[in-house]
């Protein structure tokens, strides 16, 4: 049970970040191709 409780907080503290980066690249790119700032 043990091993399950840190296999989920390491996909938890590694899908969460890149989940973000991707969500901020994609609003730059969308952000930059409309408007450049």
């Amino acid at each position: 049970m043990g091993g399950e409780m840190f296999t989920a907080a390491i996909l938890c503290l590694t899908l969460i970040p890149i989940g973000i980066a991707m969500g901020f690249l994609l609003l730059k790119i969308q952000g930059g191709e409309e408007s450049e700032l």
